[in-house]
Protein backbone atom coordinates (compact mmCIF):
# COMPACT_ATOMS: atom_id res chain seq x y z
CA UNK A 1 0.00 0.00 0.00
CA UNK A 2 0.94 3.14 -0.51
CA UNK A 3 2.21 5.19 2.60
CA UNK A 4 0.08 7.84 3.89
CA UNK A 5 2.34 11.19 4.33
CA UNK A 6 1.23 13.98 6.92
CA UNK A 7 3.48 16.51 5.38
CA UNK A 8 3.68 19.94 7.57
CA UNK A 9 4.58 23.08 6.03
CA UNK A 10 4.63 26.81 7.73
CA UNK A 11 4.16 29.00 4.66
CA UNK A 12 1.92 31.30 3.30
CA UNK A 13 3.90 32.41 0.20
CA UNK A 14 5.44 29.46 -2.43
CA UNK A 15 9.18 29.84 -1.40
CA UNK A 16 11.46 27.32 -1.96
CA UNK A 17 10.91 24.70 0.43
CA UNK A 18 6.91 24.71 -0.81
CA UNK A 19 8.40 24.76 -4.64
CA UNK A 20 10.04 21.55 -3.93
CA UNK A 21 6.66 20.06 -2.49
CA UNK A 22 4.67 20.74 -5.77
CA UNK A 23 7.55 19.26 -7.49
CA UNK A 24 7.06 16.15 -5.72
CA UNK A 25 3.82 15.58 -6.01
CA UNK A 26 3.86 16.23 -10.34
CA UNK A 27 6.71 14.15 -10.59
CA UNK A 28 5.95 10.86 -9.30
CA UNK A 29 5.63 11.61 -5.49
CA UNK A 30 1.55 10.81 -5.98
CA UNK A 31 1.78 7.71 -7.52
CA UNK A 32 3.57 5.74 -4.83
CA UNK A 33 2.41 8.06 -1.96
CA UNK A 34 -0.42 9.54 -0.25
CA UNK A 35 0.61 13.07 1.27
CA UNK A 36 -1.93 15.28 3.21
CA UNK A 37 -0.67 18.76 3.83
CA UNK A 38 -1.35 20.78 6.66
CA UNK A 39 -1.17 24.46 6.80
CA UNK A 40 -1.63 26.87 9.99
CA UNK A 41 -4.33 29.69 9.80
CA UNK A 42 -5.64 32.63 12.22
CA UNK A 43 -9.32 33.78 12.21
CA UNK A 44 -8.40 34.70 8.92
CA UNK A 45 -9.53 31.83 6.53
CA UNK A 46 -8.53 33.15 3.31
CA UNK A 47 -6.14 30.72 1.00
CA UNK A 48 -3.01 31.35 0.98
CA UNK A 49 -0.34 31.09 -2.71
CA UNK A 50 1.09 28.02 -0.63
CA UNK A 51 -2.11 26.54 -0.13
CA UNK A 52 -3.53 27.17 -3.67
CA UNK A 53 0.10 25.78 -5.34
CA UNK A 54 -0.74 22.59 -3.16
CA UNK A 55 -4.38 22.26 -3.99
CA UNK A 56 -3.22 22.39 -7.58
CA UNK A 57 -0.75 19.73 -7.35
CA UNK A 58 -3.72 17.57 -6.60
CA UNK A 59 -3.05 17.25 -2.76
CA UNK A 60 -5.62 17.89 0.14
CA UNK A 61 -4.67 20.73 2.35
CA UNK A 62 -6.07 20.66 6.14
CA UNK A 63 -5.90 23.99 7.57
CA UNK A 64 -4.87 23.63 11.81
CA UNK A 65 -6.13 26.99 14.08
CA UNK A 66 -3.80 28.78 15.77
CA UNK A 67 -3.88 32.16 18.00
CA UNK A 68 0.31 32.21 18.55
CA UNK A 69 3.17 31.18 16.65
CA UNK A 70 3.67 28.03 18.86
CA UNK A 71 -0.02 27.54 20.18
CA UNK A 72 -0.04 24.05 22.07
CA UNK A 73 -3.71 23.57 20.71
CA UNK A 74 -1.79 22.12 17.29
CA UNK A 75 -0.86 19.07 18.72
CA UNK A 76 -4.21 18.23 19.47
CA UNK A 77 -5.70 19.29 16.04
CA UNK A 78 -2.92 17.11 14.15
CA UNK A 79 -3.29 14.20 16.33
CA UNK A 80 -6.93 14.10 15.69
CA UNK A 81 -6.27 14.43 11.49
CA UNK A 82 -3.03 11.41 11.94
CA UNK A 83 -5.18 9.24 13.53
CA UNK A 84 -8.46 9.97 11.27
CA UNK A 85 -7.06 9.79 7.96
CA UNK A 86 -4.53 6.69 9.39
CA UNK A 87 -1.12 8.80 7.96
CA UNK A 88 1.81 6.18 8.45
CA UNK A 89 4.79 9.03 8.17
CA UNK A 90 5.52 12.22 9.37
CA UNK A 91 7.41 14.86 7.03
CA UNK A 92 7.83 18.24 8.57
CA UNK A 93 9.96 21.66 7.70
CA UNK A 94 10.68 24.40 9.44
CA UNK A 95 10.75 24.78 13.38
CA UNK A 96 7.18 25.22 13.71
CA UNK A 97 6.29 21.96 12.07
CA UNK A 98 9.43 19.75 13.79
CA UNK A 99 8.08 20.96 16.93
CA UNK A 100 4.58 19.78 15.94
CA UNK A 101 5.73 16.58 14.25
CA UNK A 102 7.99 15.53 17.12
CA UNK A 103 5.25 15.70 19.73
CA UNK A 104 3.63 13.59 17.56
CA UNK A 105 6.08 10.93 17.15
CA UNK A 106 6.40 11.24 20.65
CA UNK A 107 2.42 10.74 20.57
CA UNK A 108 2.05 8.28 18.36
CA UNK A 109 5.50 6.24 17.71
CA UNK A 110 5.16 6.95 13.85
CA UNK A 111 8.78 7.57 11.68
CA UNK A 112 9.21 11.51 11.42
CA UNK A 113 11.35 12.49 8.88
CA UNK A 114 12.67 16.25 9.38
CA UNK A 115 13.62 18.29 5.99
CA UNK A 116 16.51 21.26 7.19
CA UNK A 117 16.84 23.73 4.11
CA UNK A 118 19.23 25.78 6.16
CA UNK A 119 19.25 28.67 8.65
CA UNK A 120 19.31 32.76 8.26
CA UNK A 121 20.06 34.64 10.94
CA UNK A 122 17.84 38.65 10.20
CA UNK A 123 16.78 38.79 14.00
CA UNK A 124 16.81 37.19 17.35
CA UNK A 125 13.50 35.94 17.40
CA UNK A 126 14.89 33.72 14.10
CA UNK A 127 18.06 32.43 15.62
CA UNK A 128 15.92 31.39 18.64
CA UNK A 129 13.48 29.56 16.51
CA UNK A 130 16.50 27.96 14.64
CA UNK A 131 18.15 26.96 17.91
CA UNK A 132 14.69 25.40 18.53
CA UNK A 133 14.93 23.70 15.02
CA UNK A 134 18.23 22.53 16.35
CA UNK A 135 17.29 21.18 19.64
CA UNK A 136 14.14 18.74 18.09
CA UNK A 137 15.67 17.38 14.46
CA UNK A 138 18.07 15.11 16.57
CA UNK A 139 14.67 13.09 17.67
CA UNK A 140 13.81 12.64 13.98
CA UNK A 141 13.80 9.08 12.39
CA UNK A 142 15.67 10.50 9.43
CA UNK A 143 17.39 14.19 9.11
CA UNK A 144 17.52 15.41 5.49
CA UNK A 145 19.84 17.82 4.48
CA UNK A 146 19.41 20.16 1.05
CA UNK A 147 23.51 19.88 0.54
CA UNK A 148 26.20 18.47 2.00
CA UNK A 149 27.00 22.02 3.12
CA UNK A 150 23.85 21.68 5.59
CA UNK A 151 24.91 18.44 6.22
CA UNK A 152 28.49 18.81 8.02
CA UNK A 153 26.50 21.28 10.09
CA UNK A 154 24.70 18.41 11.44
CA UNK A 155 27.14 17.67 13.59
CA UNK A 156 24.02 17.49 16.31
CA UNK A 157 22.76 14.68 14.67
CA UNK A 158 24.19 10.86 14.72
CA UNK A 159 25.20 10.54 11.67
CA UNK A 160 23.55 7.60 10.15
CA UNK A 161 20.22 9.61 10.88
CA UNK A 162 21.40 12.21 8.13
CA UNK A 163 20.38 11.87 4.17
CA UNK A 164 21.47 15.09 1.59
CA UNK A 165 18.76 14.98 -0.87
CA UNK A 166 19.16 18.24 -3.08
CA UNK A 167 16.93 20.77 -4.41
CA UNK A 168 15.87 20.00 -8.40
CA UNK A 169 14.71 22.45 -10.93
CA UNK A 170 11.65 21.25 -13.16
CA UNK A 171 12.29 22.43 -16.85
CA UNK A 172 8.67 21.33 -18.07
CA UNK A 173 7.67 24.48 -15.53
CA UNK A 174 9.18 27.22 -17.15
CA UNK A 175 9.43 28.37 -20.77
CA UNK A 176 13.04 28.85 -21.80
CA UNK A 177 12.84 30.86 -25.01
CA UNK A 178 10.98 34.04 -23.82
CA UNK A 179 13.14 37.19 -24.53
CA UNK A 180 12.22 38.76 -21.32
CA UNK A 181 11.33 41.76 -23.50
CA UNK A 182 8.35 42.52 -21.16
CA UNK A 183 9.80 42.72 -17.48
CA UNK A 184 12.25 45.21 -19.04
CA UNK A 185 9.42 47.21 -21.16
CA UNK A 186 7.59 46.67 -17.55
CA UNK A 187 10.73 48.46 -16.35
CA UNK A 188 11.60 51.07 -18.81
CA UNK A 189 14.49 49.34 -19.59
CA UNK A 190 16.34 50.06 -22.75
CA UNK A 191 16.92 46.70 -25.09
CA UNK A 192 20.15 47.68 -25.55
CA UNK A 193 21.09 47.97 -21.78
CA UNK A 194 23.45 45.15 -19.67
CA UNK A 195 21.34 43.77 -16.99
CA UNK A 196 22.59 41.84 -13.92
CA UNK A 197 20.33 40.76 -11.45
CA UNK A 198 19.77 39.35 -8.20
CA UNK A 199 16.85 36.92 -6.55
CA UNK A 200 15.45 36.47 -3.14
CA UNK A 201 14.17 37.78 -0.06
CA UNK A 202 15.77 41.20 1.22
CA UNK A 203 17.14 40.24 3.94
CA UNK A 204 20.87 40.68 5.63
CA UNK A 205 22.17 36.95 4.67
CA UNK A 206 21.51 37.54 0.99
CA UNK A 207 24.06 40.36 0.79
CA UNK A 208 22.55 42.44 -1.44
CA UNK A 209 23.98 45.74 0.10
CA UNK A 210 27.04 44.22 -1.56
CA UNK A 211 25.48 43.54 -5.14
CA UNK A 212 24.85 47.00 -5.07
CA UNK A 213 28.52 48.33 -4.11
CA UNK A 214 29.44 46.08 -6.58
CA UNK A 215 27.44 47.55 -9.23
CA UNK A 216 28.40 50.75 -8.61
CA UNK A 217 31.38 50.17 -9.33
CA UNK A 218 30.76 48.21 -12.65
CA UNK A 219 29.33 51.48 -13.60
CA UNK A 220 32.22 52.54 -14.12
CA UNK A 221 33.52 50.27 -16.60
CA UNK A 222 29.84 49.67 -18.08
CA UNK A 223 27.78 52.91 -17.64
CA UNK A 224 24.74 51.29 -19.60
CA UNK A 225 24.99 48.57 -16.77
CA UNK A 226 21.84 48.17 -14.98
CA UNK A 227 20.58 46.31 -11.59
CA UNK A 228 17.12 44.56 -11.08
CA UNK A 229 16.32 43.63 -7.38
CA UNK A 230 13.76 40.47 -7.32
CA UNK A 231 11.73 40.27 -4.20
CA UNK A 232 10.99 42.26 -1.51
CA UNK A 233 11.57 41.84 3.06
CA UNK A 234 12.12 43.69 5.98
CA UNK A 235 15.63 45.35 4.42
CA UNK A 236 14.14 47.14 1.77
CA UNK A 237 14.29 50.53 3.02
CA UNK A 238 17.99 50.14 4.07
CA UNK A 239 18.53 49.05 0.40
CA UNK A 240 16.78 51.99 -0.88
CA UNK A 241 18.63 54.30 1.64
CA UNK A 242 22.01 52.19 0.24
CA UNK A 243 21.01 52.81 -3.37
CA UNK A 244 20.46 56.80 -2.95
CA UNK A 245 23.98 57.21 -1.11
CA UNK A 246 25.47 54.96 -4.28
CA UNK A 247 24.08 57.26 -6.38
CA UNK A 248 22.28 54.51 -8.46
CA UNK A 249 18.60 56.30 -8.54
CA UNK A 250 17.36 55.12 -12.15
CA UNK A 251 19.90 52.94 -12.52
CA UNK A 252 18.41 49.69 -10.18
CA UNK A 253 15.07 48.34 -10.11
CA UNK A 254 13.22 47.13 -7.30
CA UNK A 255 10.30 44.13 -8.20
CA UNK A 256 8.72 43.65 -5.15
CA UNK A 257 7.64 40.11 -4.20
CA UNK A 258 6.55 38.37 -7.69
CA UNK A 259 5.06 34.89 -7.86
CA UNK A 260 6.69 34.23 -11.53
CA UNK A 261 10.08 35.48 -11.49
CA UNK A 262 10.89 33.41 -14.75
CA UNK A 263 10.40 36.47 -16.95
CA UNK A 264 13.04 38.15 -14.73
CA UNK A 265 15.46 35.17 -15.36
CA UNK A 266 15.02 35.56 -19.32
CA UNK A 267 15.54 40.14 -18.77
CA UNK A 268 18.70 39.12 -16.92
CA UNK A 269 22.48 39.02 -18.80
CA UNK A 270 23.90 37.72 -15.61
CA UNK A 271 22.72 36.70 -12.35
CA UNK A 272 24.42 37.69 -8.79
CA UNK A 273 24.49 35.57 -5.79
CA UNK A 274 26.34 38.00 -3.11
CA UNK A 275 24.95 35.29 -0.51
CA UNK A 276 26.39 35.47 2.77
CA UNK A 277 24.67 32.33 4.15
CA UNK A 278 22.74 29.42 2.56
CA UNK A 279 21.32 25.91 2.36
CA UNK A 280 20.85 24.94 -1.22
CA UNK A 281 20.11 27.51 -3.40
CA UNK A 282 17.03 27.51 -5.66
CA UNK A 283 18.29 30.67 -7.38
CA UNK A 284 21.29 29.24 -8.50
CA UNK A 285 19.24 26.37 -9.88
CA UNK A 286 16.54 28.65 -11.42
CA UNK A 287 19.50 30.81 -13.42
CA UNK A 288 21.01 27.78 -14.36
CA UNK A 289 18.37 26.28 -16.05
CA UNK A 290 17.31 29.52 -17.68
CA UNK A 291 20.81 29.42 -19.65
CA UNK A 292 22.37 32.08 -17.06
CA UNK A 293 25.99 32.46 -16.25
CA UNK A 294 26.70 33.01 -12.69
CA UNK A 295 28.76 35.00 -9.88
CA UNK A 296 28.04 33.64 -6.51
CA UNK A 297 29.54 33.55 -3.39
CA UNK A 298 31.77 30.88 -1.57
CA UNK A 299 29.35 30.15 0.79
CA UNK A 300 27.10 26.91 2.11
CA UNK A 301 25.86 24.91 -0.76
CA UNK A 302 26.49 27.48 -3.59
CA UNK A 303 29.96 25.57 -4.47
CA UNK A 304 28.34 22.54 -5.15
CA UNK A 305 25.94 24.00 -7.63
CA UNK A 306 27.80 26.46 -9.39
CA UNK A 307 31.20 25.30 -11.07
CA UNK A 308 33.77 27.93 -10.82
CA UNK A 309 35.07 28.87 -14.32
CA UNK A 310 32.36 26.40 -15.60
CA UNK A 311 28.94 27.54 -14.77
CA UNK A 312 30.02 30.90 -13.57
CA UNK A 313 31.86 32.64 -11.24
CA UNK A 314 32.88 31.85 -7.30
CA UNK A 315 33.85 34.88 -4.98
CA UNK A 316 34.76 35.41 -1.56
CA UNK A 317 31.35 36.82 0.86
CA UNK A 318 31.25 40.33 1.92
CA UNK A 319 33.82 41.07 -0.63
CA UNK A 320 32.19 44.05 -3.68
CA UNK A 321 35.01 44.66 -5.70
CA UNK A 322 36.25 40.94 -5.70
CA UNK A 323 31.98 40.59 -6.67
CA UNK A 324 32.55 43.47 -8.93
CA UNK A 325 35.33 42.79 -10.72
CA UNK A 326 33.90 38.95 -11.47
CA UNK A 327 30.82 40.74 -12.85
CA UNK A 328 32.75 42.85 -15.30
CA UNK A 329 35.03 40.17 -16.26
CA UNK A 330 31.53 38.51 -17.54
CA UNK A 331 30.00 41.40 -18.77
CA UNK A 332 32.58 41.90 -21.21
CA UNK A 333 32.37 38.75 -23.34
CA UNK A 334 29.21 37.52 -24.41
CA UNK A 335 30.72 34.43 -25.76
CA UNK A 336 31.76 33.75 -21.83
CA UNK A 337 28.26 34.36 -20.40
CA UNK A 338 26.42 31.96 -23.06
CA UNK A 339 29.47 29.18 -22.64
CA UNK A 340 28.80 29.46 -18.89
CA UNK A 341 24.91 29.19 -19.59
CA UNK A 342 25.16 26.38 -21.70
CA UNK A 343 27.28 24.73 -18.99
CA UNK A 344 24.69 25.39 -16.15
CA UNK A 345 21.80 24.40 -17.84
CA UNK A 346 23.28 20.79 -18.72
CA UNK A 347 24.29 20.57 -15.49
CA UNK A 348 20.78 21.16 -13.66
CA UNK A 349 19.17 18.86 -16.07
CA UNK A 350 21.70 16.07 -15.33
CA UNK A 351 22.10 16.33 -11.84
CA UNK A 352 19.54 18.48 -10.73
CA UNK A 353 16.07 17.00 -12.14
CA UNK A 354 13.28 16.43 -10.38
CA UNK A 355 12.69 12.88 -11.19
CA UNK A 356 15.68 11.94 -9.34
CA UNK A 357 14.58 14.08 -6.38
CA UNK A 358 11.63 12.10 -6.56
CA UNK A 359 12.67 9.05 -6.27
CA UNK A 360 15.49 9.67 -3.29
CA UNK A 361 12.47 11.10 -1.52
CA UNK A 362 10.47 7.65 -2.06
CA UNK A 363 13.50 5.42 -1.26
CA UNK A 364 13.84 7.23 2.25
CA UNK A 365 9.50 6.75 2.62
CA UNK A 366 10.39 3.13 2.02
CA UNK A 367 13.74 2.64 4.39
CA UNK A 368 11.92 4.05 7.33
CA UNK A 369 8.88 2.34 6.78
CA UNK A 370 10.93 -1.14 6.53
CA UNK A 371 12.76 0.02 9.99
CA UNK A 372 9.57 0.87 11.82
CA UNK A 373 8.05 -2.95 10.12
CA UNK A 374 11.30 -4.78 11.69
CA UNK A 375 11.52 -2.56 14.75
CA UNK A 376 8.03 -3.94 15.26
CA UNK A 377 8.36 -7.43 14.68
CA UNK A 378 11.41 -7.57 16.86
CA UNK A 379 8.77 -6.05 19.82
CA UNK A 380 6.40 -8.31 18.71
CA UNK A 381 8.93 -11.62 19.15
CA UNK A 382 10.22 -10.38 22.21
CA UNK A 383 6.89 -9.82 23.83
CA UNK A 384 5.98 -13.61 22.54
CA UNK A 385 9.28 -15.09 24.24
CA UNK A 386 8.39 -13.23 27.53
Amino acid sequence: MKPRVFIAMASKILGGPGKGLVQFFRNGGLELSTPLCISYSGVDSAKTEFMRAIEAAGVRVVPLRQEYILDPRLINQALNIVRTERCGLLQSHGYKSHALCAALHWRTGLPWIAFVHGWTSENTKMRMYHCLEKTLVPFATRVVAVSDSISRRLAFVTGDKIRVIPNAVDPAEVEIGNSGRNARASLDIPPQALVAGVVGRFSPEKGQTYFLRALALARAHFPQLIGILVGDGLDRQALEAEVAALGLSGSIHFTGHVTDVAEFYRAMDLVVMPSLSEGMPNVALEAMLFGKALVATRVGGIPEVVLDAVTGLIVEPRDSDQLASAMCSLLESRALLESYGRAGRQRVLDEFNPALRTRRILDLYQEVLEVRSATGMQAGSKEIQA
